[in-house]
């Protein structure tokens, strides 16, 4: 069976590595100067070359090739850590084996010497997902581990790690690769399995891809897939079930005319045409980022990866709407992107946001828009800038203009835009907001939980709480319910991140939950008599209980 592409091509020494120059730069330094440090913890995003690098600090420590800067990815052990046959490289996936009988055979393990190599190597992924009882038992070992063992710890989260296994280890963070260095990357697959692939084609998955190596070259591999020999942005476009610019163009054009109507239309063909939707309102954003760039960028080309057709089209089509309608179209956008990760219906947001961009900007459904996202309404003058023409409106190929002229759908957007959100920037408040939510259904949630935790903060969208190890794993079985009050009661972009840790003292009842000693024994207590305690007893042992006087 043929090996994913992203297996096959996976770096083998430290120059194939895509990006992560100055990660590379600290690993041969310390290789070459033997002050290899013995435990750290590789933090970034999926798909950032987070094992690949693992295992070629594996290679380089226990590399006999005799090459000045190791590793040579040829010698036998080099060959033995890349076909997963070397038994001092011992690697263990948190994800699936995060309890602490797992751990324990590693800590078994480390204490005897390596077996052919220089140094053991543990490559623990997903580290964040081990168990309390798990990273409790690690501690000791990675506080003081033999000389021979090297430990090498990666995440997608590093804040979900324990302070105290981050604080024994060289923290490395991985970005995100970079559009370029992903299409020189591809380029040099490309050409190396004797493809040949035009830059925009390679710059439109590189845009997919979002600082990932592993999703670029998966749709590379899915392009790659239909056997042409010549890789083109059409084909791309073909093959991943996106829309050409031509349909971004005149989707937008219609909203820009506050014809939601034909915006409907234009939606309903396209998707016909089986493409994605969820696919189809990131391209969107994409296209509203585009034409912000050609509005204030001379040389757009720099930045764009378009054919200098598309980008004088991107450029008509800025001229007739201003920054106000591009920033609010952005965050509308990005806000209907996150919901629809979690949408059975993804058409149905596509179309809504269509049709509360449609909105006339002076009209009440677009000032309550304005308002529930904290913008201002653009000025009246604004929605006056004009006709298709100058907007660079055009009717994607293949499909009729639509007959339909109705109205923008101005109660529907009302309808939306006027939904409730409460304030977010007060960790505390958030949090107490959370706690009585769920009090409200869970009773016991307040005593286990709402009286043992705090917020420790908020940024960018992700609320910090600190529970006590005790009551952490209680609050983690409730996670989906909380991030989906949290979710309700703050918009579809906030996280809840918990994590285990002593709580402050001012971190009382009264001030961590906002709600007094008596008020929390009501919401415990309320309506359960001993009798109902009694009955539930019977029911789920079989028993009757028998009360003492």
């Amino acid at each position: 069976m043929q090996r994913a592409l992203y297996r096959a091509e996976r770096p083998e020494v430290f120059e194939d590595i895509i990006g992560q120059k100055h990660i590379v730069k600290i690993l041969q330094n310390q290789i070459r100067t033997d002050t290899v440090s013995q435990a750290y913890l590789f933090a970034g995003t999926h798909g950032t070359g987070k094992t690949s690098t693992a295992r070629i600090l594996a290679k380089a420590v226990n590399c006999t090739g005799g090459t000045d800067a190791p590793p040579c990815g040829s010698c036998e052990n080099c060959e033995a850590i890349r076909e997963g046959r070397f038994v001092d490289c011992i690697e263990l996936d948190a994800a699936s084996n995060n309890g602490v009988d797992d751990l324990r055979a590693i800590i078994e393990m480390v204490k005897y010497p390596p077996t052919i190599g220089k140094y053991k190597v543990y490559i623990i992924d997903e580290v964040h997902m081990l168990s309390t009882a798990a990273e409790n038992a690690f501690l000791k070992t990675l506080e003081e581990p033999p000389e021979h063992a090297i430990f090498i710890l990666a995440t997608t989260d590093p804040q979900k790690v324990r302070q105290t296994i981050r604080s024994r280890c060289m923290q490395l963070n991985f970005k995100r690769v970079t559009e370029d260095e992903l299409i020189e990357g591809m380029d040099r697959i490309c050409a190396k399995r004797g493809i040949s692939a035009t830059r925009d084609a390679l710059a439109t998955i590189a845009s997919r891809a979002d600082g990932s190596v592993r999703d670029a070259l998966s749709i590379l591999e899915q392009c790659m897939a239909a056997g042409d020999k010549e890789l083109t942005r059409a084909a791309v476009l073909e093959y991943t079930g996106a829309a050409g610019e031509d349909f971004f163009l005149a989707l937008t054009g219609a909203v820009i005319d506050h014809d939601a109507g034909k915006a409907l239309v234009y939606i309903d063909e396209i998707v016909k045409r089986g493409k994605d939707t969820r696919q189809i309102l990131k391209d969107w954003l994409r296209h509203f980022r585009d034409l912000m760039i050609v509005k204030y960028v001379g040389k757009a080309e720099r930045i764009i990866g378009a054919s200098t057709e598309n980008i004088d089209r991107l450029r008509a089509q800025a001229k007739g709407v201003d920054a106000v309608f591009i920033e609010k179209a952005i965050r509308l956008i990005s806000e209907y992107i996150n919901l629809g990760r979690y949408s059975e219906r993804p058409r149905i947001l596509l179309e809504t946001a269509a049709v509360r961009l449609a909105a006339p900007q002076g009209s009440a459904a677009a000032g309550a828009a304005g308002t529930a996202r904290g913008t201002d309404p653009p000025a009246a003058a604004a929605a006056a800038e004009t006709k298709a023409a100058s907007r660079g409106s055009v009717t994607p190929a293949g499909m009729k203009e639509p007959e339909d002229d109705t109205p923008a759908g101005e109660v529907l957007a009302d309808m939306i835009a006027s939904a409730p959100r409460e304030q977010t920037g007060d960790p505390d408040g958030m949090w107490n907001l959370i706690v009585r939510e769920m009090s409200a259904s869970d009773r016991s949630f307040m005593s286990l939980v709402g009286r043992n935790s705090a917020a420790a903060g908020y940024d960018e969208g992700k609320l910090a709480v600190t529970v006590s190890p005790g009551k952490l794993s209680f609050a983690q079985d409730k996670e989906p319910e909380i991030q989906r009050i949290a979710r309700e009661l703050f918009g579809p972009d906030v996280y809840v991140s918990l994590h285990g840790g002593e709580i402050r003292k001012s971190a009382a009842p009264e001030s961590n939950s906002g709600i007094s000693e008596d008020e929390t024994s009501r919401i415990i207590n309320e309506d359960i008599s001993v009798n109902e305690v009694m009955e539930d007893v019977e029911d789920l042992f079989g028993i009757k209980p028998v009360m003492e006087n």
